[in-house]
């Protein structure tokens, strides 16, 4: 043998059998004897061991001569900084796991907990459990959004647990199906079945809360029924999204009563096709000059004796129907009574949502100008500019035309209000008091029925102005809609795949032509 050529026969087989061990050390299944290589460890190990025998047979000799040559010390120099260097990046690694920070670079934030979710978990004040049951125990989608919870709040612990594997837990967790998740915290403890970022949010804030407050629907005129969730025109999705949110949903028939109940956070009535009664619209009223909160959804035509009632607090309901300028595809400019709402006011009830709402044959809503009572209303929602509420009804469900008039209400039409005051400044108000009295008036009921609840984003204004409403400003912007992480997620063959081209075969390849590269010179 070439006795320049020696010592790289001798340097091919270390860096064979290095490989060789490295692939064994890191692909070895646990379960199996420290003996069993598979066969890249096998093949390298056994050519690198030709390798050394070679060099050892043929001239090893010459290995002392090789370490003493100034190109070798110039290569040793090399190995060594590249060595430091790798140490520092180990170190480097080490101390990011040790002092975890998370950065999300997505355009949309889709690797992040949202605004809503981080609102709530940052107010926690107990230690929140979550035991995660699913199949085999592996969820990779929910894995990483268990971690952005733990990230976000120290007090939030999750558990993947597979109950096959531990039936009795399942059993005492009372599971009957996978996936299910029990959050807990403290003796207050429930149960959610579906794994994306609502559901677990939403549970948190259940079990967080001590107390449950009381939403009423107000019944008894032909309103649609909050235990109504299939038919389209019911409230059934409204009730259950509150539900899902630790508020209390029950019916309220006012006739029956002298008041309304104490025990209300807010109170949603909903215009209809028969008219409340004197006494139900005297309890309303009196029930918000004592600082009751009640959110109206009126509709065109219907709820005149309420219309009239808000005129005494600054709010007017306009005679009129919403239409809207649509571009359809192929045929053009259209006329549609379904406005979408895509510019908000400045309001806390609406602070957080900035995507679109649809109405369905909505009345316009808006301030009283000239109303000196010490009432602060603000306009919550608008449509576009191409629309206008249209004054003449019955030429529009007639003849279905419409134009813009001298006497119609030029867009952009606010088509929400809200309205608050201190109750110690209101007309009969106790003087004393330091009670807050809420409001807020939409003009259509239809968004938040169940064929217009989930469209869009009608779920999270309804949500929201509830939320706000009942006095829980920190869940309002909760929205009912999963942040799924875009991640591409390798099967075991695929990631071993993976780890054998990054880690062994490109960083061997590299070394074998740089060894090739020096053969082939050192024959010149």
């Amino acid at each position: 043998m070439n006795p320049r050529r020696a010592p790289i026969i001798g340097i091919a087989g270390l860096v064979l059998v290095a490989f060789a061990l490295l692939s064994h050390w890191w692909l070895r299944n646990p379960a199996d004897s420290m003996f069993r290589v598979g066969w890249y460890g096998l093949a390298h190990l056994l050519g690198g061991i030709a390798c050394l025998v070679a060099y050892f047979s043929g001239g090893g000799s010459s290995f002392g001569d090789f370490v003493r040559r100034r190109s070798t010390r110039y290569g040793m120099n090399a190995a060594v900084y590249s060595a430091l260097f790798m140490a520092v990046i180990v170190m480097v690694n080490l101390m990011g796991t040790r002092y975890h920070y998370r950065i999300d670079l997505s355009a949309g934030g889709i690797n992040s907990l949202s605004e809503q979710s981080r609102k709530i978990v940052e107010t926690l004040k107990g230690e929140v459990r979550i035991e995660a049951f699913l199949e085999a125990g592996r969820d990779p989608v929910l894995e990483e959004l268990l971690d952005a919870y733990r990230y976000h709040s120290d007090l939030i612990t999750a558990r993947i647990i597979d109950p096959q594997i531990h039936p009795e837990l399942a059993q005492a967790a009372l599971i009957s199906h996978v996936p299910s998740l029990k959050i807990s915290m403290g003796e207050r403890s429930t149960v959610v079945t579906k794994t994306d970022e609502e559901s677990v949010t939403n549970g948190i804030n259940r079990v967080s809360s001590s107390e449950q407050k009381k939403v009423y629907f107000i019944e008894g005129h032909g309103e649609p029924s909050i235990t109504d969730s299939d038919s389209a025109t019911g409230l059934g999705l409204f009730a259950k999204d509150l539900k899902n949110q630790n508020y209390v949903v029950e019916g309220l028939f006012l006739p029956e009563l002298e008041s309304v109940p104490g025990d209300a956070a807010a109170v949603v009535a909903v215009a209809s096709d028969k008219p409340y009664f004197p006494h139900e619209v005297e309890s309303l009223e009196r029930y918000m000059r004592e600082g009751g909160r009640v959110m109206f959804l009126l509709e065109p035509g219907k709820g005149a004796e309420i219309s009239d009632m808000l005129l005494r607090w600054g709010v007017v309901a306009g005679n009129d129907v919403i239409v809207d300028q649509q571009m359809r595809l192929f045929q053009g400019v259209t006329l549609g009574l379904e406005p979408v709402v895509a510019s908000y006011g400045e309001h806390p009830a609406v602070a957080s949502l900035r995507e679109r709402t649809i109405f369905s044959l909505a009345r316009s809503v808006s301030v009283l100008e000239g109303f000196e009572a010490a009432i602060v209303r603000v306009p919550l929602a608008f449509t576009s500019k191409t629309s206008w509420g249209e004054t003449d009804s019955e030429r529009l469900f007639s003849k279905s035309e419409a134009s813009l008039d001298n006497d119609d209400l030029k867009g952009p039409v606010s088509i929400a209000v809200a309205a608050s005051a201190y109750v110690k400044d209101l007309e009969g108000g106790e003087a004393t008091s330091d009670a807050e009295f809420e409001m807020v008036v939409f003009g259509d009921s239809t968004f938040a029925t169940n064929k217009y609840w989930r469209q869009l984003f009608n779920d999270a204004l309804g949500l929201a102005t509830v939320g706000w409403l009942a006095g829980e400003e920190q869940r309002i912007s909760i929205g009912p809609r999963a942040v799924r992480a875009s991640r591409a997620y390798l099967t075991q063959a695929q990631a071993r795949t993976v780890f054998y081209l990054s880690v062994l075969v490109i960083p061997e390849l590299i070394l074998l032509a740089g060894i090739a590269v020096w053969w082939r010179r050192s024959s010149l």
